[in-house]
């Protein structure tokens, strides 16, 4: 987030080659920050995966050759401008050479003290606006479009997708529709800018995914969460504070126990979808017979300890038997190990479903295996056939495009994102077997099954004519919206 650790100012050097290269860096000097920017740094945030591109604020008036990542900032406006702009606060200011140490002294001294003021006035801001939000009621009018916010964050590497999407199917159905989110790769939001911007829409209806963030709104903002992740706001199953107008999503069933332990009084079930426009078979890409898989290694999630070792052997061992994982097994081991459920359950489980089956994949397949997304480079199985990260959309579907196979590995859920997204654009998934667990559709007569090695293996031969395009059907966000845009005009009568 901006508004993070402000690190003490010291006598920087007068190159901007030896500038910090983790943090954004304000400038004197035009050419220096040039110098620093064409070097395109990427500086860490609040992700440990994900960074942004290094800014370089530069004193004085606009360039015209500014990069991308160049802005101007005259030094006497850096409280007034920082205060609003999107991006994570310069922590270290680069002088020209030759510079007295008494005016560098004097200035870092008041450059630090102007990035304090802008993290106490944006506290001071925020409390302001919550209170604000509370008194703001939306007027409602059924012959002008509703107003909807979507609230994420490009620190999300399904949920901004997610809300993307939404929001576009949103506007055909002619709603006001705002996406607070970054717009490049530089930015990033605080909880200021967030709210700032949604007091001046003044939505009537907020839809956020995996929050309930609703003690600042007026009981007559209408509130959509949509669950699709174990957040700890609901699985400490701590009472939540939900309002009338709240209406809750969830992706599975486990989801839906965790919000009803928390006293959500309605839970509906809604999946996944995808954009049409793009995951498709019109994409002109050569078909071949290859199997690809799109999605990050769990293996950030192991601790090296003994009794996480041994819980994950044994569950590595039972899926290597072809037993079915589930929570009548993995409860009894978490007691044996001594371990949290919860951490056996989302991290270990999770870690040998996705991991491990794909260790299997690489190590057993006769045809080519492509691997895309983060973290596999680390992994010495899956490292020789790993092609890279792949952005979200187009690329991802002409991946699909071109294998005839999709590697699906989920530990409960078979209607995930990915298998819709592939089945979309006519390539066959080959799906870790959780049927045992997964609510239905199971699409049988469209996907292939494994639980062993084996198993897998016989799954990348013989002829199947498998299409699975049909899958697709059910999955779309125009089926999203149309559930806001009802259940919106229901409960204010105009049905």
């Amino acid at each position: 987030m901006p508004c993070q650790h402000i690190t003490e100012v010291t006598q920087p050097s007068p190159t901007a080659d030896a500038a910090k290269p983790d943090s954004n860096l304000y400038f004197f000097d035009y050419q220096q920050a040039y110098q620093a920017a064409a070097l395109r740094r990427q500086v860490p945030t609040a992700h440990p995966s994900i960074t942004a591109l290094q800014v370089c604020f530069y004193d004085g008036p606009l360039q015209a050759d500014a990069l991308e990542n160049m802005l101007n900032l005259p030094f006497e406006q850096i409280e007034s401008r920082l205060l609003d702009l999107p991006y994570q606060l310069p922590n270290q200011i680069i002088f020209p050479t030759g510079t007295p140490g008494n005016f560098i002294a004097e200035i870092g001294r008041v450059f630090e003290q102007t990035l304090l003021n802008i993290v106490q006035r944006r506290k001071m801001l925020t409390a302001r606006i919550q209170q604000q939000l509370k008194n703001q009621r939306p007027e409602f009018d059924r012959n002008t479009p509703l107003r909807i916010l979507l609230k994420s964050n490009r620190l999300t590497t399904v949920m901004q997708h997610c809300s993307r999407q939404l929001a576009r199917a949103l506007e055909k159905q002619g709603h006001e529709v705002f996406l607070c989110l970054e717009e490049n790769n530089m930015q990033l939001l605080d909880s200021y800018l967030h709210i700032k911007a949604q007091a001046a829409f003044n939505p009537h209806v907020v839809f956020n995914i995996n929050a309930l963030d609703t003690q600042h709104l007026h009981p007559d903002v209408f509130y959509f969460s949509w669950w699709q992740d174990p957040m700890p706001s609901i699985t400490r199953g701590v009472i939540l504070p939900w309002r009338k107008r709240d209406i809750t999503l969830s992706l599975t069933q486990n989801f839906d126990d965790y919000l009803q332990h928390c006293g959500c009084p309605e839970v509906t079930r809604q999946h996944f979808g995808i954009d049409e426009k793009i995951f498709n078979t019109a994409h002109d890409v050569e078909r071949e017979n290859k199997i690809v898989f799109i999605g990050s290694s769990y293996r950030d999630r192991l601790r090296t300890n003994p009794s996480e070792s041994g819980a994950l052997r044994d569950i590595v061992a039972h899926m290597k038997a072809g037993e079915p994982v589930d929570e009548a097994f993995l409860r009894p081991l978490s007691r044996h190990w001594g371990l949290d459920y919860h951490r056996v359950y989302w991290d270990l489980f999770h870690y040998a479903v996705r991991d491990v089956t794909l260790q299997w994949l690489c190590r057993e397949a006769d045809i080519p295996v492509e691997v895309y997304g983060r973290g596999w480079q680390d992994d010495p199985l899956v490292r020789p056939h790993f092609c890279g990260e792949l952005p979200h959309g187009e690329a991802v579907a002409r991946a699909y495009n071109s294998a005839r196979y999709a590697f699906i590995c989920h530990p409960f859920e078979i209607n995930s994102q990915r298998l819709v997204e592939a089945a979309a654009c006519g390539s066959v998934p080959v799906v870790f077997d959780c049927r045992h667990i997964a609510e239905p559709p199971h699409w049988d007569e469209y996907c292939r099954f494994f639980r062993t090695a084996a198993q897998l293996r016989d799954c990348l031969h013989g002829k199947d004519g498998l299409n699975p395009t049909p899958v697709a059907q059910s999955f779309s966000y125009d089926h999203l919206a149309d559930f806001v845009t009802r259940t919106v005009h229901e409960r204010l009568g105009w049905t």
